[in-house]
Order: C-alpha cells, then structure tokens, then sequence
C-alpha cells in the first residue's frame, strides 16, 4: 500500500510538470528598420525629426525563445543579407519621445534568447519598449569597422533643402567619439553635393513638440564634449541634419549648412 501511495503521488504530480514544460513560447514583435527605411521615411508625410516610423518595417513574429542567431537567419531570408553581414543595434526610446539605436549587439548576446537579451537590457535601457523589440539592421561591407569600441559612434544624416523645402536622408558615418565634427565635414559636403569650401554649422536635436528645435555645436571640439546651450528651430535654412549615437549612449546632433535663401 505504502507503495501504491507512493506511485499515486507521483502520477498525480507528473502532469503538472508536464504542462509547465510544455507552456508554449509567448508571441513577441521584433521591428526590424533598415536603411531603406530610414529613406522613404524622413522627409515624407510630415516625418522629419525622427529617424524612423516602425509602423512601416518589416515586423517578426517570433517565439520569445528564439535567439538572436535564428532571427538573423530569419532576416536573411527576408531581406537576401547573409546573416554574417548583419549587425543588429537596440533602438530605445528616449525622453522625447523619439527612438534612437543606443549599441549593437555583441557576439555573446546571438546565443541569448529574446526573454533572455529583454531581461538584460532593461535593466539598463529604462525606456526599453516593453511590448516587444526594435532594432536596426546595418549592412556590413569591406569599409565596416569590425571591433567596435565605447569610442564608436554611429551617425545618421539629413539634409533639409528649403529651396526644395524638403528634408531627407543621405546616409550613415561611423566617427570616433574623441574625434571632432569638423573632420568629417569633407565627407558631409561630400554626401550633400555641397561644394568643398562651403561652410557647415552643426546642431543637436532638443524636441519637436510644440516647435522642432535643435542645440548648436561647436565643430572644432569632440563630439563627446559637445554641449552648447543655444537653441533655434532647425528647419529655416538648408541644413545637415545628424543623429549621432555613442555605444551605450543617446547623443543625438544635427549639423546645418548656413546659406542666404
């Protein structure tokens, strides 16, 4: 009998670890924005400050269990990019209220499920969007620095033409924190089509509620010390506008090419 109890227990127990095991995985929404993206958007439908809509890419349903790994095969799939030319950043929300990419995922982070890399990052991203993940996809070429450091830094750009009164998007630098604004201007002009003498001013977005402003930056010092107080509204004369982001850090700046109308 002592035994039959025994078994009775165990039998009754056995199915509710069962059912535990056997849970499902939980649906998660992994937004994926390219620059492709970034593109068609900035600059049309009123959409300007931002970098992106993610109400426009290209959304994964995945089990929350899935690893980074896998949703990179995925995207291969969807996007024909070979996962190992994939670098996926962490967009975060910052205080007003835009989306920024904050770092990119390291080697070790691939083998971590979305529960997992979730559990971690919020810890240190507050504004981590809890309903699921936005990212954004870097294509990796020859030119790609490979070893990224705290000292990197990611920067998109915009140009606004008020003789077109249009703005958008022409492309993404990798600068070194410690390095100053005015050694990339050869290559800004470069992108914008700007003559190679033609002076440039650059400016940090502040907000765009209830009026875009932006923060003017002193070219000649880094970009980590660049911190001027003086605001204005950006969208008044042709101008660069950038969004700079360092590893582990929401640094945003805008850069304006100042020219009579």
């Amino acid at each position: 009998l002592r035994g039959g109890a025994v078994r009775g227990e165990r039998s009754s127990a056995s199915p509710s670890r069962r059912s535990v095991a056997a849970m499902p995985p939980r649906a998660i929404s992994i937004k994926v924005a390219r620059e492709e993206d970034l593109s068609s958007h900035i600059g049309n439908d009123g959409f300007y400050f931002d970098l992106v809509d993610f109400d426009r890419v290209r959304a994964f349903q995945i089990p929350d269990n899935t690893t980074m790994s896998r949703l990179k095969e995925e995207i291969a799939v969807e996007f024909s990019i070979p996962s190992q030319f994939q670098r996926l950043w962490l967009f975060c929300k910052r205080q007003n209220g835009t989306w920024r990419p904050v770092r990119p995922f390291s080697t070790e982070e691939n083998n971590l499920s979305m529960t997992s890399l979730h559990k971690l990052l919020s810890r240190t991203f507050l504004f981590l969007n809890p309903d699921g993940v936005k990212l954004f996809l870097e294509v990796l070429n020859d030119s790609s620095p490979q070893n990224l450091s705290n000292d990197d830094g990611l920067v998109f750009l915009k140009l606004y033409d008020p003789e077109q009164t249009q703005i958008r998007y022409i492309g993404m630098l990798f600068v070194k924190a410690s390095s100053r604004p005015s050694d990339i201007l050869p290559k800004l002009r470069s992108l914008a089509g700007f003559c190679a003498d033609e002076e440039m001013e650059l400016y940090e977005e502040i907000k765009f509620e209830p009026s875009a402003m932006c923060e003017a930056i002193d070219a000649n010092i880094t970009f980590s010390e660049s911190q001027v107080p003086l605001c204005c509204k950006y969208l008044q004369l042709r101008a660069f506008l950038n969004e700079k982001f360092r590893l582990g850090m929401g640094i945003s700046f805008a850069t304006r090419k100042a020219r009579s109308l």
